[in-house]
């Protein structure tokens, strides 16, 4: 009788519709890491989220090394929790977002913070659609939205921190590149993996 309760919760929370993606992280025309993210459905309300990556990469005798990790949780279509860990060589910024039932509770490096908006668009979905929102997506990392616009057929442009743009390059729906330009400093860019 256990094994078939076992079974039976198995068969419940296992996905229902996977899908993995997998981009090359290129500077300066060469490869210095890889970010693979993840979509899982499960059951018809459910979709979870794992996006890990890392770059390393040698800029003017300095060694630039970036690691991310994000889980985030959606149900019916709306944020409902993220944990987010980046470490840029060796400093560590967790920040973690959870759904109360009227707004979501935020602690960051920085602080704890309310957001009184429900999301539906972050940016680690733009790793699978074109945007949802043609005004605004939401950056699970800082915990707050961001400005982004069309700027040409399956092209958008977000505007980040620390002077950072996001141009983010579709194809049938697909994203095909996501060009980070920081100025002068040049871009970094992601691509499909080959």
């Amino acid at each position: 009788m256990r094994y078939i309760f076992t079974l039976l919760f198995l068969l419940h929370t296992a996905p229902t519709f996977a899908q993995k993606l997998a981009f090359d992280v290129i500077l300066f025309g060469n490869k210095i890491g890889q970010t693979v993210v993840e979509q899982s459905t499960k059951g018809d309300s459910l979709t979870v989220y794992e996006l890990n990556s890392h770059s390393e990469a040698r800029i003017l005798f300095a060694s630039h090394k970036v690691a991310l990790h994000y889980e985030l949780m959606f149900k019916r279509g709306q944020l409902i929790s993220v944990y987010s860990k980046g470490n840029t060589n060796g400093k560590t910024d967790i920040t973690t977002i959870s759904w109360l039932g009227t707004k979501y509770f935020m602690k960051r490096h920085d602080g704890n913070f309310n957001i009184n908006v429900p999301v539906y668009c972050s940016t680690t979905l733009l790793f699978f659609n074109e945007p949802c929102d043609g005004a605004r997506v939401f950056s699970e990392r800082m915990g707050e939205y961001r400005s982004i616009r069309k700027v040409a057929d399956g092209e958008y442009k977000a505007d980040m921190q620390d002077g950072l743009t996001y141009y983010y390059r579709y194809k049938g729906g697909r994203l095909i590149e996501l060009e980070m330009r920081r100025g002068i400093l040049g871009s970094v860019y992601l691509r499909p993996a080959k």
